[in-house]
């Protein structure tokens, strides 16, 4: 009964999985199937005791809780590897019956068939209603049949072998098992909480705003950067909005014109660490913190309320730091690799598709602080992404505005006095510098644009200038033996 149940627990789980768009194909599916099936051999010929299949359980239901929260195909393969090292802790290997012990033989079969069988029916009638949630829960509830169902064999296992293997072994073995398994569970669980925008639960951040209202909030990190932060800028004010830019501290000292012309016309600037690297976020008293508000307060003379860890890596170490700095640390809950293609349609469907009222949504004006690197990309998707919200009714506002809160923080420690937004963001309003590289980006974005649509009309054109140098040499050559006619001058 023990392996029929963890075997409709792992059918369970990938029902599960299926269910999510993200990682509904069929690659990941058999990867997810795959990653249980080892897991599940491996650690369950190292189960054995209370303690590891209790263990088991809880490793199980761990894996279960935080597929929901990272849904994406790696995590979808590793957390089931998870899953079904709990599940093969909670069904240890059982002892081959004897050749004379045909009927029970045949009855464990008989039993693990019928449990497997009913766990089957029930995994795909909730499929059938896509119940993700209660897939789920069933899994681990599968889980925990089997353990019960494999205490009483385990028992019997560990009661015949003890005079073969010694008594003093098995424990040792237990306690190392267990230990691994917890470490390592531990481990990866801190990693997908440091690391994931969208959970709250290690490191906290604030991850959208009001969902009963429709505004929404454009952000754009890594900047600034030579080739967009000001042509979106402008972008922005055409529309009538601002938005909120998350800001390098490297970039700031190297960009610093850029960063006084964001200011200036009235878009919000925010904390995005000095070097935006892998491994600084891990530093207990992160300086980075300290570092870019020196950079603010050299160029801009105040210091921003708002702080966006790089690739949304926190602690609570590192949460209790921008406590400290009285700052709030924000998230965001729509985001695409826009890193990743210049195809800026499919940025923009992208974000229009996800974003639903009170979203923040993410965006890069640069890479890594670089103000070199191109992110045309994303000027081009600008427009059609504002025209998607507004076809969705949904308001781009500054963040500030979605989740509350001062804007800026002298760089004393105290609340500095928040610019104000101006009524009418035209063009008229813009600074001269805005107004230009908008212009010069507009003018690039209309240029990529038009090359596509003139294609065939410079196909279109060389053949009727063929045409035509074919009736001018013809109108000649007639003129020159007395032959022209008003038909040659026609079709010239």
């Amino acid at each position: 009964m023990a392996t029929g149940l963890g075997a409709a627990s792992g059918l369970a789980l990938a029902a599960a999985v299926s269910l999510e768009h993200r990682t509904s194909d069929l690659s990941t599916l058999a990867g997810a199937l795959l990653a249980y099936a080892l897991a599940l051999v491996v650690f369950r010929r190292l189960a054995g005791g209370v303690g590891l299949a209790v263990l088991g359980v809880v490793v199980s239901a761990t894996a279960a809780w935080l597929i929901p929260q990272r849904p994406d195909a790696v995590s979808a393969v590793l957390l089931s590897a998870l899953f079904g090292i709990g599940a093969g802790l909670t069904v240890p290997a059982r002892r081959p019956l004897a050749r004379s012990d045909q009927p029970r033989r045949w009855l464990r079969l008989a039993i693990t068939l019928g449990a497997g069988l009913a766990g089957l029916v029930a995994v795909v009638a909730l499929w059938v209603l896509g119940a993700r949630t209660v897939l789920l829960a069933v899994a681990v509830v599968l889980v925990l049949g089997a353990a019960a169902g494999a205490a009483p064999g385990a028992a019997r296992v560990r009661t015949a072998a003890a005079p073969a293997q010694g008594r003093a072994r098995r424990p040792l073995s237990a306690w190392v098992v267990g230990s691994a398994v917890t470490v390592g569970t531990v481990a990866f669980v801190a990693y997908l909480g440091a690391s994931t925008a969208t959970i709250g639960w290690f490191g906290g951040g604030v991850r959208h705003g009001n969902r009963q209202q429709r505004d929404v909030a454009l952000t754009f990190d890594d900047g600034p950067n030579d080739s967009a932060s000001l042509a979106l800028a402008g972008i922005l004010d055409r529309y009538h909005t601002k938005g909120t830019f998350f800001l390098v501290g490297k970039a700031i000292d190297a960009r610093p014109r850029v960063v006084q012309e964001l200011y200036r016309d009235g878009q919000l600037v925010g904390n995005h660490s000095y070097h935006h690297d892998q491994w600084r976020w891990l530093d207990p008293g992160y300086p980075e913190l300290d570092r870019t508000d020196d950079a603010f307060r050299r160029h801009l003379g105040v210091c921003p309320a708002l702080y966006r860890p790089p690739h949304g890596q926190r602690t609570p170490l590192l949460r209790g730091v921008v406590d400290a700095h009285h700052m709030r640390m924000v998230m965001w809950d729509v985001s695409t690799s826009d890193w990743t293609t210049t195809d800026a349609g499919a940025v923009a469907r992208r974000i229009v598709a996800q974003a639903r009222p009170g979203s923040i949504i993410d965006l890069h004006d640069g890479l890594d602080g670089d103000p070199t690197v191109d992110r045309t990309v994303v000027v081009r998707a600008l427009p059609i992404i504002l025209d998607g919200l507004r076809h969705k009714h949904l308001r781009p506002v500054r963040l500030d505005q979605l989740i509350g809160g001062p804007a800026y923080l002298r760089c004393d420690g105290g609340q500095a006095a928040a610019r104000p937004l101006r009524d009418r963001d035209t063009d008229r309003d813009m600074s001269p510098i805005i107004l230009v590289t908008t212009t010069a980006a507009t003018a690039g974005t209309a240029s990529w644009t038009a090359r596509e649509r003139s294609r065939s009309t410079r196909h279109q054109a060389r053949g009727i200038t063929a045409k035509s140098m074919a009736a001018s040499t013809s109108l000649v050559r007639d003129r020159n033996t007395g032959t022209g006619t008003n038909t040659s001058l026609r079709t010239r």
